[in-house]
Protein backbone atom coordinates (compact mmCIF):
# COMPACT_ATOMS: atom_id res chain seq x y z
CA UNK A 1 0.00 0.00 0.00
CA UNK A 2 2.94 2.62 0.90
CA UNK A 3 4.25 1.83 -2.77
CA UNK A 4 0.68 2.20 -4.31
CA UNK A 5 0.74 5.64 -2.58
CA UNK A 6 3.69 6.74 -2.87
CA UNK A 7 3.56 6.02 -6.73
CA UNK A 8 0.01 8.14 -6.58
CA UNK A 9 2.29 10.83 -5.48
CA UNK A 10 4.76 10.74 -7.67
CA UNK A 11 2.37 11.07 -10.99
CA UNK A 12 0.16 13.75 -8.77
CA UNK A 13 3.10 15.81 -7.83
CA UNK A 14 2.35 19.73 -7.84
CA UNK A 15 4.54 20.45 -11.17
CA UNK A 16 2.07 18.00 -12.79
CA UNK A 17 -0.74 19.48 -11.15
CA UNK A 18 0.38 22.94 -11.97
CA UNK A 19 0.51 22.13 -15.93
CA UNK A 20 -2.61 20.32 -15.40
CA UNK A 21 -4.72 23.50 -14.08
CA UNK A 22 -2.85 25.59 -17.34
CA UNK A 23 -3.78 23.17 -20.00
CA UNK A 24 -7.23 23.03 -19.39
CA UNK A 25 -7.59 26.83 -18.52
CA UNK A 26 -6.55 27.11 -22.08
CA UNK A 27 -8.84 23.59 -23.33
CA UNK A 28 -11.87 25.61 -21.77
CA UNK A 29 -11.42 28.55 -23.42
CA UNK A 30 -11.15 27.29 -26.14
CA UNK A 31 -13.28 24.52 -26.44
CA UNK A 32 -15.81 24.50 -24.31
CA UNK A 33 -16.27 28.48 -23.08
CA UNK A 34 -18.46 29.71 -25.99
CA UNK A 35 -20.91 26.87 -25.55
CA UNK A 36 -21.51 27.81 -22.00
CA UNK A 37 -21.38 32.44 -22.43
CA UNK A 38 -23.38 31.93 -25.56
CA UNK A 39 -26.34 29.10 -25.12
CA UNK A 40 -28.66 29.87 -26.22
CA UNK A 41 -26.76 31.12 -28.99
CA UNK A 42 -28.79 34.26 -30.57
CA UNK A 43 -32.42 33.79 -32.11
CA UNK A 44 -34.34 31.46 -32.86
CA UNK A 45 -32.26 29.12 -30.49
CA UNK A 46 -33.19 31.13 -27.11
CA UNK A 47 -36.80 31.37 -28.49
CA UNK A 48 -36.37 27.80 -28.99
CA UNK A 49 -34.93 26.73 -26.00
CA UNK A 50 -37.52 28.80 -23.80
CA UNK A 51 -40.85 27.15 -25.62
CA UNK A 52 -39.78 23.69 -25.34
CA UNK A 53 -38.64 24.29 -21.52
CA UNK A 54 -42.80 25.56 -21.93
CA UNK A 55 -43.65 22.31 -23.46
CA UNK A 56 -41.93 20.31 -20.70
CA UNK A 57 -43.74 22.41 -18.02
CA UNK A 58 -46.93 21.76 -19.26
CA UNK A 59 -47.27 18.37 -21.06
CA UNK A 60 -44.39 16.23 -19.49
CA UNK A 61 -41.78 14.21 -21.44
CA UNK A 62 -44.56 12.95 -23.42
CA UNK A 63 -46.82 14.53 -25.74
CA UNK A 64 -50.61 12.88 -26.25
CA UNK A 65 -53.17 14.13 -29.16
CA UNK A 66 -54.73 16.26 -26.98
CA UNK A 67 -51.43 17.80 -25.33
CA UNK A 68 -50.48 18.55 -29.75
CA UNK A 69 -53.80 19.95 -29.97
CA UNK A 70 -53.20 22.36 -27.09
CA UNK A 71 -50.09 23.53 -28.51
CA UNK A 72 -51.39 24.47 -31.91
CA UNK A 73 -54.61 26.46 -29.75
CA UNK A 74 -50.99 28.77 -28.33
CA UNK A 75 -49.80 29.02 -31.67
CA UNK A 76 -53.44 30.22 -32.53
CA UNK A 77 -53.42 32.47 -29.77
CA UNK A 78 -49.76 34.10 -30.47
CA UNK A 79 -51.60 34.44 -34.07
CA UNK A 80 -54.30 36.69 -33.04
CA UNK A 81 -51.76 38.62 -30.84
CA UNK A 82 -50.18 39.23 -33.27
CA UNK A 83 -53.10 40.39 -35.39
CA UNK A 84 -53.30 43.21 -32.35
CA UNK A 85 -50.05 44.27 -32.92
CA UNK A 86 -50.35 45.02 -37.05
CA UNK A 87 -53.87 46.55 -36.39
CA UNK A 88 -51.81 49.10 -33.76
CA UNK A 89 -48.98 49.85 -36.03
CA UNK A 90 -49.40 52.72 -38.69
CA UNK A 91 -46.36 51.49 -40.43
CA UNK A 92 -47.56 48.69 -41.47
CA UNK A 93 -51.47 49.66 -42.34
CA UNK A 94 -49.93 52.09 -44.72
CA UNK A 95 -48.50 48.70 -47.02
CA UNK A 96 -51.91 47.01 -46.23
CA UNK A 97 -50.81 44.50 -44.42
CA UNK A 98 -53.39 44.13 -41.37
CA UNK A 99 -52.96 40.61 -39.64
CA UNK A 100 -50.46 37.89 -39.41
CA UNK A 101 -51.48 35.84 -42.64
CA UNK A 102 -50.76 38.67 -44.35
CA UNK A 103 -47.52 39.47 -42.99
CA UNK A 104 -46.70 35.91 -44.06
CA UNK A 105 -48.61 36.08 -47.63
CA UNK A 106 -46.82 39.86 -48.49
CA UNK A 107 -44.85 39.43 -51.75
CA UNK A 108 -40.85 39.47 -50.35
CA UNK A 109 -39.51 41.74 -53.23
CA UNK A 110 -41.61 44.59 -51.67
CA UNK A 111 -38.62 46.90 -50.54
CA UNK A 112 -40.79 48.57 -47.62
CA UNK A 113 -42.04 45.50 -46.14
CA UNK A 114 -38.67 43.92 -45.93
CA UNK A 115 -37.45 47.27 -44.10
CA UNK A 116 -40.63 46.84 -41.72
CA UNK A 117 -39.59 43.36 -41.33
CA UNK A 118 -36.03 44.12 -40.31
CA UNK A 119 -36.87 46.94 -38.30
CA UNK A 120 -39.39 44.87 -36.05
CA UNK A 121 -37.50 41.25 -35.66
CA UNK A 122 -34.08 42.79 -36.02
CA UNK A 123 -34.06 46.70 -34.08
CA UNK A 124 -37.15 46.44 -32.05
CA UNK A 125 -36.85 42.67 -30.97
CA UNK A 126 -40.76 42.09 -30.95
CA UNK A 127 -40.45 38.61 -28.99
CA UNK A 128 -43.95 37.46 -30.94
CA UNK A 129 -42.56 37.46 -33.90
CA UNK A 130 -38.75 35.28 -33.25
CA UNK A 131 -41.63 33.35 -31.09
CA UNK A 132 -44.09 32.67 -33.91
CA UNK A 133 -41.21 31.33 -36.01
CA UNK A 134 -40.13 28.86 -33.62
CA UNK A 135 -43.76 27.38 -33.22
CA UNK A 136 -44.94 27.33 -36.79
CA UNK A 137 -41.64 25.07 -37.13
CA UNK A 138 -42.20 22.69 -34.21
CA UNK A 139 -45.94 22.39 -35.63
CA UNK A 140 -44.43 21.63 -39.11
CA UNK A 141 -42.69 18.48 -37.23
CA UNK A 142 -45.84 17.59 -35.14
CA UNK A 143 -48.14 17.31 -38.36
CA UNK A 144 -45.46 15.26 -40.36
CA UNK A 145 -44.70 12.86 -38.08
CA UNK A 146 -45.72 10.24 -40.00
CA UNK A 147 -43.60 11.11 -43.58
CA UNK A 148 -40.54 11.82 -41.04
CA UNK A 149 -40.99 8.36 -39.43
CA UNK A 150 -41.67 6.67 -42.73
CA UNK A 151 -38.44 8.21 -44.18
CA UNK A 152 -36.44 6.73 -41.71
CA UNK A 153 -38.24 3.17 -42.13
CA UNK A 154 -37.68 3.04 -45.65
CA UNK A 155 -33.66 3.75 -45.21
CA UNK A 156 -33.36 1.08 -42.51
CA UNK A 157 -32.52 -2.38 -42.26
CA UNK A 158 -34.80 -4.49 -41.07
CA UNK A 159 -33.89 -4.75 -37.43
CA UNK A 160 -34.08 -0.97 -37.84
CA UNK A 161 -37.64 -1.29 -39.50
CA UNK A 162 -38.56 -3.02 -36.91
CA UNK A 163 -37.81 -0.41 -34.14
CA UNK A 164 -38.60 2.36 -35.52
CA UNK A 165 -42.43 0.60 -36.25
CA UNK A 166 -42.43 0.56 -32.52
CA UNK A 167 -41.33 3.65 -31.88
CA UNK A 168 -44.10 4.95 -34.59
CA UNK A 169 -46.94 3.21 -32.29
CA UNK A 170 -45.67 5.49 -29.34
CA UNK A 171 -46.43 8.95 -31.61
CA UNK A 172 -43.19 10.17 -29.39
CA UNK A 173 -40.69 11.63 -31.30
CA UNK A 174 -39.52 15.00 -33.18
CA UNK A 175 -42.32 16.44 -30.47
CA UNK A 176 -39.39 18.83 -28.92
CA UNK A 177 -36.72 21.34 -29.60
CA UNK A 178 -33.40 19.89 -30.05
CA UNK A 179 -31.36 22.86 -29.15
CA UNK A 180 -29.98 21.51 -25.43
CA UNK A 181 -29.68 18.38 -26.74
CA UNK A 182 -27.34 19.98 -29.67
CA UNK A 183 -25.38 22.48 -27.13
CA UNK A 184 -24.73 18.99 -24.73
CA UNK A 185 -23.41 16.83 -27.80
CA UNK A 186 -21.01 20.12 -28.56
CA UNK A 187 -19.79 20.48 -25.35
CA UNK A 188 -19.55 16.93 -24.21
CA UNK A 189 -17.44 16.08 -26.98
CA UNK A 190 -14.78 19.22 -26.06
CA UNK A 191 -15.14 18.21 -22.44
CA UNK A 192 -13.21 14.90 -23.67
CA UNK A 193 -11.22 15.94 -25.50
CA UNK A 194 -9.98 18.16 -22.48
CA UNK A 195 -10.32 15.34 -20.12
CA UNK A 196 -8.67 12.59 -22.28
CA UNK A 197 -5.63 15.41 -23.33
CA UNK A 198 -5.36 15.64 -19.14
CA UNK A 199 -4.92 12.02 -18.60
CA UNK A 200 -2.30 11.34 -21.58
CA UNK A 201 -0.28 14.48 -20.15
CA UNK A 202 -0.71 12.91 -16.19
CA UNK A 203 0.35 9.09 -16.78
CA UNK A 204 2.83 9.40 -20.06
CA UNK A 205 5.62 9.71 -17.87
CA UNK A 206 4.74 7.29 -15.05
CA UNK A 207 7.41 4.69 -16.46
CA UNK A 208 9.70 6.81 -18.53
CA UNK A 209 10.36 8.77 -15.70
CA UNK A 210 11.90 6.18 -13.75
CA UNK A 211 14.34 4.79 -16.78
CA UNK A 212 15.50 8.29 -17.14
CA UNK A 213 16.92 8.48 -13.93
CA UNK A 214 18.25 4.86 -13.91
CA UNK A 215 15.81 3.82 -10.97
CA UNK A 216 14.85 0.89 -12.84
CA UNK A 217 18.12 -1.14 -12.00
CA UNK A 218 17.86 -0.39 -8.57
CA UNK A 219 13.83 -1.60 -7.77
CA UNK A 220 15.06 -4.81 -9.63
CA UNK A 221 17.40 -5.41 -7.19
CA UNK A 222 14.96 -5.62 -4.41
CA UNK A 223 12.45 -8.19 -3.81
CA UNK A 224 9.34 -7.00 -4.88
CA UNK A 225 11.05 -4.69 -7.68
CA UNK A 226 9.69 -6.45 -10.97
CA UNK A 227 6.11 -6.16 -8.83
CA UNK A 228 6.18 -2.73 -9.11
CA UNK A 229 4.99 -2.49 -12.58
CA UNK A 230 1.37 -3.87 -11.50
CA UNK A 231 1.55 -1.10 -8.42
CA UNK A 232 2.74 1.28 -11.60
CA UNK A 233 -0.55 0.44 -13.37
CA UNK A 234 -2.84 0.21 -10.47
CA UNK A 235 -1.58 3.52 -9.45
CA UNK A 236 -2.08 5.07 -12.96
CA UNK A 237 -5.51 3.97 -13.34
CA UNK A 238 -6.33 5.36 -9.53
CA UNK A 239 -4.19 8.52 -10.51
CA UNK A 240 -6.30 8.88 -13.91
CA UNK A 241 -9.86 7.96 -11.95
CA UNK A 242 -9.22 10.99 -10.30
CA UNK A 243 -7.86 12.91 -12.72
CA UNK A 244 -11.19 12.33 -14.80
CA UNK A 245 -13.55 12.69 -11.95
CA UNK A 246 -12.07 16.00 -10.72
CA UNK A 247 -12.32 17.50 -14.26
CA UNK A 248 -15.65 15.79 -15.40
CA UNK A 249 -17.02 17.56 -11.80
CA UNK A 250 -15.70 20.75 -12.58
CA UNK A 251 -16.90 20.47 -16.76
CA UNK A 252 -20.42 19.04 -15.85
CA UNK A 253 -20.50 21.60 -13.32
CA UNK A 254 -20.20 24.30 -15.90
CA UNK A 255 -22.32 22.86 -17.97
CA UNK A 256 -25.18 22.65 -15.79
CA UNK A 257 -25.48 26.58 -15.64
CA UNK A 258 -26.90 26.44 -19.29
CA UNK A 259 -29.84 24.78 -16.93
CA UNK A 260 -30.42 21.75 -19.20
CA UNK A 261 -31.82 19.57 -16.18
CA UNK A 262 -35.59 20.70 -17.35
CA UNK A 263 -35.42 18.56 -20.48
CA UNK A 264 -33.56 15.20 -18.30
CA UNK A 265 -36.87 13.30 -18.07
CA UNK A 266 -37.18 13.70 -22.10
CA UNK A 267 -36.36 10.71 -24.34
CA UNK A 268 -34.14 11.57 -27.32
CA UNK A 269 -36.29 10.07 -29.70
CA UNK A 270 -38.68 12.75 -28.39
CA UNK A 271 -36.13 15.88 -29.97
CA UNK A 272 -36.18 16.58 -33.14
CA UNK A 273 -33.82 15.62 -35.45
CA UNK A 274 -32.20 12.05 -34.24
CA UNK A 275 -33.26 8.58 -34.11
CA UNK A 276 -31.70 6.23 -31.48
CA UNK A 277 -31.73 2.54 -30.68
CA UNK A 278 -32.50 2.98 -27.10
CA UNK A 279 -35.36 5.49 -25.72
CA UNK A 280 -32.97 6.74 -23.09
CA UNK A 281 -33.91 10.09 -21.07
CA UNK A 282 -31.86 12.72 -21.67
CA UNK A 283 -30.45 12.59 -18.39
CA UNK A 284 -29.97 9.01 -19.04
CA UNK A 285 -27.63 9.53 -22.04
CA UNK A 286 -25.47 12.31 -19.90
CA UNK A 287 -24.69 9.50 -17.68
CA UNK A 288 -23.72 7.16 -20.60
CA UNK A 289 -21.87 9.33 -22.39
CA UNK A 290 -20.14 10.19 -18.92
CA UNK A 291 -19.22 6.43 -18.57
CA UNK A 292 -18.04 6.50 -22.26
CA UNK A 293 -15.39 8.98 -21.07
CA UNK A 294 -14.20 6.65 -18.41
CA UNK A 295 -13.98 4.14 -20.46
CA UNK A 296 -11.89 5.83 -23.27
CA UNK A 297 -9.87 7.52 -20.16
CA UNK A 298 -9.01 4.33 -19.03
CA UNK A 299 -8.20 2.67 -22.25
CA UNK A 300 -5.83 5.49 -22.97
CA UNK A 301 -4.33 5.19 -19.92
CA UNK A 302 -3.74 1.86 -20.76
CA UNK A 303 -1.62 2.68 -24.00
CA UNK A 304 0.16 5.76 -22.35
CA UNK A 305 1.32 3.06 -19.79
CA UNK A 306 2.08 0.78 -22.49
CA UNK A 307 4.26 3.23 -24.75
CA UNK A 308 5.65 4.60 -21.56
CA UNK A 309 7.05 1.01 -21.15
CA UNK A 310 8.37 0.51 -24.40
CA UNK A 311 10.10 3.96 -25.22
CA UNK A 312 13.74 4.98 -24.57
CA UNK A 313 13.32 8.82 -24.62
CA UNK A 314 10.59 11.57 -23.98
CA UNK A 315 10.90 12.87 -27.60
CA UNK A 316 10.07 8.73 -28.78
CA UNK A 317 7.12 8.70 -26.37
CA UNK A 318 6.07 12.08 -27.72
CA UNK A 319 5.94 11.50 -31.07
CA UNK A 320 3.92 8.03 -31.07
CA UNK A 321 1.70 9.18 -28.73
CA UNK A 322 0.27 12.53 -30.83
CA UNK A 323 -1.05 9.85 -33.63
CA UNK A 324 -2.32 8.28 -31.24
CA UNK A 325 -3.83 10.52 -29.39
CA UNK A 326 -4.89 12.89 -32.40
CA UNK A 327 -5.96 9.32 -34.28
CA UNK A 328 -8.57 9.11 -31.24
CA UNK A 329 -9.91 12.54 -30.88
CA UNK A 330 -10.51 13.15 -34.77
CA UNK A 331 -12.54 10.21 -35.99
CA UNK A 332 -12.98 7.87 -32.31
CA UNK A 333 -15.10 10.33 -30.66
CA UNK A 334 -17.37 11.02 -33.35
CA UNK A 335 -18.42 6.97 -33.45
CA UNK A 336 -17.37 5.94 -29.74
CA UNK A 337 -19.06 8.91 -28.34
CA UNK A 338 -21.22 11.22 -30.37
CA UNK A 339 -22.87 8.48 -32.09
CA UNK A 340 -22.84 5.95 -29.19
CA UNK A 341 -26.74 5.13 -29.68
CA UNK A 342 -27.68 6.43 -32.84
CA UNK A 343 -28.97 4.80 -35.40
CA UNK A 344 -27.37 6.33 -37.99
CA UNK A 345 -24.12 3.11 -37.09
CA UNK A 346 -25.60 -0.83 -36.93
CA UNK A 347 -26.52 -1.23 -33.57
CA UNK A 348 -23.71 -3.27 -32.92
CA UNK A 349 -20.85 -1.31 -34.05
CA UNK A 350 -20.50 0.93 -30.70
CA UNK A 351 -20.27 -1.92 -28.57
CA UNK A 352 -17.97 -4.15 -31.34
CA UNK A 353 -15.08 -1.54 -31.26
CA UNK A 354 -15.37 -0.70 -27.21
CA UNK A 355 -15.12 -4.44 -26.75
CA UNK A 356 -12.61 -5.41 -29.57
CA UNK A 357 -10.49 -1.70 -28.08
CA UNK A 358 -10.79 -3.36 -25.01
CA UNK A 359 -9.58 -6.39 -25.52
CA UNK A 360 -6.21 -5.35 -27.41
CA UNK A 361 -5.46 -2.80 -24.52
CA UNK A 362 -5.82 -6.19 -22.28
CA UNK A 363 -3.67 -8.41 -24.41
CA UNK A 364 -0.95 -5.99 -24.70
CA UNK A 365 -0.88 -5.61 -20.95
CA UNK A 366 -0.29 -8.77 -20.29
CA UNK A 367 2.05 -9.31 -23.02
CA UNK A 368 3.87 -6.33 -20.98
CA UNK A 369 3.56 -8.12 -18.04
CA UNK A 370 4.87 -11.21 -19.07
CA UNK A 371 7.52 -9.32 -20.83
CA UNK A 372 8.63 -7.59 -17.59
CA UNK A 373 8.37 -11.14 -15.85
CA UNK A 374 11.32 -12.44 -18.28
CA UNK A 375 13.37 -9.30 -18.31
CA UNK A 376 16.91 -9.38 -18.05
CA UNK A 377 18.74 -6.39 -16.54
CA UNK A 378 22.35 -5.18 -18.55
CA UNK A 379 24.81 -3.56 -16.93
Amino acid sequence: MQILLLEIRKILNWKILLVLAFVNLILYYFLIDFNIKHFPNGRPSLDSYQIGAEMVKNYGPHMDESEKADFKIKYDEEVRKADEFFRGREDFKKIGIQSYIEYQNADHDNKELEELRYKVIFNEEVDLFWELQERERLLEFHKNQEMIIANEIGRANSFGKQHLNELKKTGQYDLYPEVSLSNFSDIITNIAIAVLISVVLVISPIFLSDRSRNLVDLQYTSKVGRSIFKRKLAAGLISAFIVMTVLLAIYLGIYSLNHPSIFFEVPLNSFIGGVYWYNLTFFQYIVLSTCAIYVLGFLLTFISMSISNLVPSYIALIGIQVPVILGLLIFGLKYLLNLVVSMWLPIWLVPACYILLIAIVIGFVMYLWKRERKLDIVL
